[in-house]
């Protein structure tokens, strides 16, 4: 299964305010947010101003 790093713009609080990126299992493009699968089964809705980039990573 393919896992994203979410780069956000500067960092976020889902990153515990220290990083500006994190790992997700998942995502789906909601217009102008994004919902987040996060690692540990849950999902976040974030706005898409918040992220710089979303890419696909080899796990």
């Amino acid at each position: 299964m393919p896992q994203y790093t979410v780069t956000f713009a500067e960092p976020h609080s889902l990153t515990d305010g220290d990083d500006e990126t994190m790992q997700v299992t998942g995502y789906e493009d909601v217009g102008s947010m994004y919902i987040l699968e996060l690692l540990n089964g849950e999902t976040r809705s974030v706005g898409k101003q918040l992220v710089d980039d979303i890419t696909e990573t080899d796990d």
